[in-house]
């Protein structure tokens, strides 16, 4: 259940974090635009990182794995 958590935890982040930083300058914004994969959907555009999502799903699911314990 852990995992399931992370995942929608990571997804959340690969989808919200490029949507904020949209436009933005410098070295963080910089690094997360070299990982995006851009995706349009039914007409809608969607920034995705896969970057962001690797990380804050395996940080998430650390954290809810070490919780549990």
């Amino acid at each position: 259940m852990a995992l399931v958590k992370a995942v929608l935890a990571g997804a959340v982040a690969a989808i919200a974090v490029p949507y904020v930083i949209r436009g933005g300058s410098g070295g963080f914004v910089e690094t997360l635009q070299t990982g995006l994969v851009r995706v349009h959907l039914g007409g809608v555009h969607f920034d995705w990182s896969w970057l962001l999502f690797c990380v804050v799903t395996l940080f998430t699911w650390a954290m809810l794995a070490w919780a549990s314990r």
